[in-house]
């Protein structure tokens, strides 16, 4: 085949309009318009209905299908898990992503790929289910299933007929007169979810093969990855000739020049999206890229038959969180910076969301010496800015769990803080803590050295306290008091994390 050529025009910064693609001569040459979103956990806008919500992304799709028919929408992965929703239950089952199949089906979203946290779904059979119910098509080279000894390609069923999720897929384009153009589209996912129905596959090589393979039966080949940035750079360099890499994972809207690929990220949650018009030669295989970020906010009326879809499930939801106690739209608090909660910080750092929680704690246990909460507890994957609701705190502790108080000797302590600080970094068992500085072996507690001798206070929560989390089963070995309610200032609420966040942010 002969070497693709291309000629890209990037505009960086919020479009507050789409670019309008101005209609070629009738030529011969190809245009087609890519929607790209990633990591979207929620169906509805977020930020008190400032920005995000898949009604508006739908009116968008509509509005650049209006301009050229020759349209799709991609998501690269991250959509199933995490949410608040996802978490509970219809009719015995859980709902596990369900609320995202049904309104990603009615936006019309065309492909997909896996993101890490698809696999978050424990049961692979619900997994496997939501796959099957999905209306559009994914695609991986890179992840397979494990099921009775052997390993085998998801399914999903296509035209009444289960068929092997490929590593690519083809879409066809037609020119102005007539001409097809077919266009490859690879998925790849990062090998971060070790659950045990997952075998990965070597990412480069797989990738690589699918490329190779593509390109036999293709004009042009992208790429819809979900991978850190890191890795797509690498990825780009390894397996170079492909224009752009259609990617998620970080959160934030990203874009970088890798040799002869362009790498874009949208923000998460469909706070922005990114639009790439395409201008392809058939004969001289020229490709020319224009791509925007679009804001989804306000400014974008939402789609009428998606968002039924959205309220259906928001009043179903609403109605199970008021039975549970909770006002979902109920005002907290203005939030001045962003509430930093993705996974990749709060895993590896202190950030002000962990510090407001463990604030509250403190409040509630003012006798504790240290207080903690395990990053794993904290499922949001995401930043919350403007207004914050109850809604918020509800999806970042969607599994709720009391806050427990506990005394250990200093020798325990230091143990205890050497691996939540240090052996699980990067992982949901590391501490997002208040009243400890230092490092491994040489821990400050509220300035003072620890004391290997002391006893300290801890509060906690249950389910680290329990011994549960990874590589803390030494907190087993101590009792701890449960109080069955918690007094945040003047309020008090009954021992949920949850509660406790949201009554330390009315005060």
């Amino acid at each position: 085949m002969k070497a693709p050529h291309f000629l890209c025009v990037f505009l960086i910064g919020l479009m507050m309009s789409c670019t309008t693609q101005t209609r070629l001569p009738e030529t011969g040459l190809v245009e087609f318009t890519i929607l790209q979103i990633n990591d979207v956990y929620e169906i509805a806008p977020i930020e008190g209905g400032a920005v995000g919500g898949l009604a508006r992304v739908a009116q968008l799709k509509k509005e650049l299908k209006a301009e050229n028919p020759n349209t799709i929408a991609v998501l690269a992965g991250d959509f199933l898990s995490p949410s608040l929703i996802a978490t509970l239950k219809v009719d015995g089952e859980r709902i596990a992503g369900l609320q995202m199949v049904e309104t990603l089906n009615e936006m019309g979203l065309d492909y997909a790929t896996f993101g890490n946290h698809e696999f978050d779904i424990s049961d692979p059979d619900l997994l496997q289910k939501r796959i099957h119910q999905s209306a559009f098509q994914y695609m991986s080279c890179n992840v397979m299933r494990v099921k009775d000894g052997k390993v085998a390609p998801f399914t999903q069923m296509v035209n009444g007929a289960e068929e092997a999720i490929p590593p690519y897929v083809i879409h066809e384009f037609k020119s102005s007169t007539g001409g097809i153009t077919k266009v490859a589209i690879i998925g790849v996912v990062l090998p971060f979810n070790k659950q045990d129905y997952l075998q990965y596959l070597p990412l480069t090589e797989s990738f690589r093969m699918a490329y190779e393979a593509a390109q036999q039966e293709a004009d042009l080949v992208l790429a819809l990855t979900h991978l850190n940035m890191e890795d797509d750079i690498e990825l780009a360099k390894d397996v170079p000739g492909i224009p752009l890499f259609l990617g998620g994972h970080e959160h934030v809207n990203l874009n970088h020049y890798i040799e002869e690929t362009i790498i874009t990220k949208a923000d998460a949650n469909a706070k922005t999206a990114y639009v790439h018009h395409f201008t392809f030669d058939p004969k001289t295989k020229l490709t020319r890229i224009k791509s925007t970020v679009k804001a989804i906010n306000k400014d974008l009326k939402s789609e009428e038959n998606t968002q039924k879809v959205v309220d259906r499930w928001q009043n179903q939801v609403n109605g199970i969180l008021e039975e549970m106690g909770y006002e979902p739209d109920r005002k907290l608090m203005e939030a001045g910076a962003p509430l930093v909660c993705t996974e990749a910080l709060i895993r590896t750092q202190q950030t002000n969301f962990g510090q407001l929680t463990c604030r509250g704690i403190q409040m509630a246990f003012p006798a504790a010496d240290v207080c903690f909460v395990n990053s794993g507890s904290m499922r949001l994957d995401d930043n919350l800015s403007g207004t914050i609701v109850e809604y918020d705190i509800l999806r970042t502790y969607p599994f709720g769990g009391a806050i427990v108080q506990m005394e250990v000797p200093g020798k325990d302590l230091q143990t205890i803080l050497n691996i939540g600080l240090d052996d699980n970094y990067g992982e949901g068992g590391y501490f997002q803590i208040l009243g400890v500085t230092g490092k491994r072996d040489a821990w400050q507690i509220k300035g003072v050295p620890l004391d290997l001798q002391k006893k300290y206070t801890l509060a906690l929560p249950q389910f680290v306290a329990e011994g549960k989390e990874a590589r803390l089963g030494i907190l087993a070995n101590f009792e701890f008091e449960k109080p069955e309610q918690l007094k945040i200032g003047f309020r008090t609420v009954p021992n949920d994390i949850r509660n406790l966040v949201i009554a330390y942010m009315q005060n």
